[in-house]
């Protein structure tokens, strides 16, 4: 590039090029200077700044980074301080005290495996390094590597006794179990230094240990005095200490002083402490003061943070057996038995006392719950008058439905003799039973037995009736001559619209044994359903009247290629001439994703068997928030609505409304009571009791049904704020 110029002039230039590198070396020290006199005016802020300008302008400043480490510590950023040092150990390798106090900081940060290797790394230039070797020494402690934590304390015992190697020393030894050589380790570091405030901690917990070890309670009582007397200096030191108190409040329990003992895990968690090692510990002082459901609270966040922790479950299972919770108990069992038995190294005897332990909760709960009550027979179908069921004269078998309310559960429904359908875990099971029945058949019989043995029954005469099966009607989409439907390739599911029409109540309409959404309790009504249809070739329709007639329309399914679409192009205008009626724009829509969009609120607050609930000034708020992201073009809210009020209003009123002003989007958000049994969720009506379920409003079908009351709906979203006593409720219905 010098060939252009004359001699001189590019003799300049060379000169100017070796100018700039040192005017770069320069600046950097230059901001390094700037940084350490804002370091000494504690302008923290702007001292890390100029340390990091500093190190952009040269990467190998040494001192920047450290400069900037000690920095960061300041503003309590371990990870950049972390960092930075292990690049002052990168850039000066052949200095020691660089990587071991690298080690320390990830030491500090909970990294002990990067720990080690930078100690490591240290060592392998001077292997007699004592903070290096300390170093080694804990990330060793904390990686659960005994042998080498064990080589290390002695080498650097070796090199210099001092308190702190002796500490070290003292750890390692009680981690092998050694707690005499342990006790006079960390006996000499106080005796050395009295105000060494986390050896008082470390021997009060080799205290603990010989307590274990001893079996003469007189040395027992005097390790546990030892290990009061040495944290209660510990927390002389340091007031808020939070290792010290942990280890004081297992020397009280030890002494069953429980209050003490609570109190000093308390002041753990109100000092900042809130692991669920804390809680655990706190949940085993409250058994053991009597107080169940407080250790139950405590064992609950334990379980949150660690939902697989077999000794917090056995711990609460204990809790709420003294708490006569036995089905909670039975629930902890259950669980803690499950995941041991996934676990291969688990015994066989101790899977044993489980089962022993869980028989026992069983057999106590057994008779506990043990009562003379009868249950509760309801028949729903066939359909009633009075003593007597009406069945149609022209079947040879009838549907036996209904349920059976018990304080407990039940041990079988029979019909006529027959084994009925039931979910045995279920309290108020539903029943089902197809029961042949013939000319000569006059009863129907249930009867129902608990696991107490107490038996009901329930019989009803046969009355024969009209046996004229419904009419049933596909109009929509328009079948062919020969039953067949022609969809769209490609297509995943079906609207369907009809008519069902007798001379009876229509009782069930179905397609493919999916309800269709209809006016139920009427003679003559319209039906729609959305159904998908991926993978089928055939649908079949299915209406019952109240009399178990029934009418069965079977349709093909057939499938045809979309048809083209004609791409019409528009004439191009002319631009010498204005357009006379130029296109309008289009009006703005709804969102384009939801469409048109509804929100239905229900609000349930003056319950008549219930506690009256607050308004709604909360829930419409979190309503709007929860639906902050749609375009709601309406809303309507509802008020109190009883059981039959709540039917109509979403088979009939809603379903109505939907088709009327074709609705793509429902949201629906109630707030009230609600209940949860047998995996079901329920919203209790104002009129909903206590003791029956049934009078509750079983929504977990709401969404399909909604789904189904047209063709334009496409979303449905089903949101239940509801106030349960279960504890579980909350997330079950969520």
């Amino acid at each position: 590039m010098f060939a252009r110029f004359p001699g001189s002039i590019a003799l300049l230039l060379f000169v100017a090029v070796l100018a700039g590198g040192s005017v770069q070396a320069q600046n950097g020290k230059a901001f390094l200077k700037e940084a350490e006199q804002f370091r000494e005016q504690q302008k923290l802020t702007e001292a890390l700044e100029k340390y990091t300008f500093a190190i952009r302008t040269d990467s190998g400043l040494v001192k920047a980074y450290q400069g900037r480490a000690e920095v960061y510590v300041l503003l309590e950023r371990k990870a950049d301080a972390a960092s930075d040092l292990r690049r002052v150990a990168a850039l000066d390798p052949s200095e020691p005290e660089h990587a071991a106090k690298a080690a320390l900081a990830y030491l500090d940060l909970g990294d002990a495996a990067q720990a080690r290797m930078l100690s490591d790394k240290a060592l392998a230039i001077s292997p007699k390094n004592l903070p290096a070797l300390q170093a080694s020494v804990r990330a060793s402690l904390a990686l659960g590597d005994l042998d080498r934590a064990a080589r290390d304390a002695d080498a650097a015992l070796a090199v210099k006794g001092t308190t702190d190697t002796y500490y070290l020393h003292g750890l390692v030894r009680m981690a092998q179990h050694d707690y005499r050589t342990a006790e006079t380790d960390l006996e000499r570091v106080i005796e050395w230094n009295y105000l060494y405030e986390d050896a008082y901690v470390a021997l009060a917990e080799v205290q603990l240990k010989l307590h274990d070890e001893y079996t003469g309670p007189t040395m027992q009582l005097r390790t546990l005095d030892k290990a009061v007397e040495r944290t209660t200096t510990a927390l002389e030191l340091n007031p808020r200490s939070t290792s010290a108190l942990f280890t004081r409040s297992k020397a009280y329990a030890h002494q069953k002083e429980y209050a003490k003992a609570i109190d000093d895990i308390s002041k753990v968690i109100a000092n900042g402490r809130t692991d669920a090692e804390v809680y655990f510990q706190r949940a085993s002082y409250y058994h053991g003061y009597g107080q169940q459901q407080n250790a139950v609270n405590d064992l609950n966040r334990v379980l949150q943070e660690r939902p697989k922790d077999v000794s917090a479950l056995l711990l609460r299972a204990q809790c709420r057996e003294a708490n006569v919770d036995l089905e909670g108990a039975i629930a902890d069992l259950d669980a803690a038995q499950k995941i041991l038995s996934e676990d291969p190294t688990t015994n066989a005897g101790t899977l044993q006392d489980l089962k022993v332990r869980r028989q026992k909760a069983a057999d106590a709960l057994f008779e506990m719950n043990r009562e003379s009550d009868p249950p509760i027979i309801t028949v729903e179908e066939p359909y009633r008058s009075g003593d007597k069921v009406q069945v149609s004269a022209v079947l040879d078998r009838v549907k036996v439905t209904g349920h059976v309310r018990d304080r407990n559960l039940l041990k079988g429904i029979r019909v006529n003799g027959v084994e009925a359908e039931f979910t045995k875990e279920d309290k108020d099971p539903e029943f089902y039973a197809l029961l042949p029945i013939s000319a000569s058949t006059e009863r129907i019989e249930v009867e129902a037995v608990d696991v107490y043995d107490n038996i009901s029954a329930s019989g009803f005469a046969i009355e024969r009736t009209e046996g004229i099966a419904p009419e049933l009607v596909l109009l929509l989409p328009t079948p062919t001559g020969d039953r067949q439907l022609s969809v769209q390739a490609g297509k995943t599911d079906i609207f369907l619209e009809g008519r069902a029409k007798d001379a009876s109540v229509i009782r069930a309409i179905t397609v493919d044994g999916v309800n269709a959404s209809f006016i139920p309790d009427t003679a003559s009504t319209e039906f729609s359903i959305k159904l998908p249809i991926e993978g089928k070739e055939r649908i079949t329709l299915r209406a019952e009247d109240q009399f178990g007639n029934a009418t069965e329309l079977s349709y093909a399914l057939l499938r045809r290629a979309p048809e083209p679409v004609a791409v019409v192009t528009p004439p191009k205008p002319d631009p010498g001439k204005p357009t006379a009626n130029p296109i309008p724009a289009p009006p703005p829509a709804a969102n384009s994703a939801t469409g048109t969009t509804w929100v239905i609120f229900i609000e349930n607050t003056n319950y008549k068997y219930f506690p009256a609930l607050q308004g709604p000034t909360g829930d419409v708020q979190k309503m709007q928030k929860a639906f902050s992201k749609y375009n709601v073009q309406k809303t309507i809210t509802k008020k109190n609505l009883s059981k039959e009020q709540t039917e109509r209003f979403f088979n009939i009123e809603l379903r109505d409304l939907v088709r009327t002003n074709k609705v793509n989007t429902i949201l629906v958000w109630y707030a009230g009571h609600g209940r949860a049994s047998g995996g079901k969720s329920y919203w209790v009506p104002v009129d909903g009791r206590k003791d029956d379920i049934y009078s509750f409003y079983n929504y977990t079908g709401l969404k399909g049904l909604m789904q189904n009351y047209s063709e334009s709906v496409n979303n449905t979203l089903v949101v239940s704020d509801a106030a349960g006593a279960d504890p579980s409720f909350y997330e079950l219905t969520r």
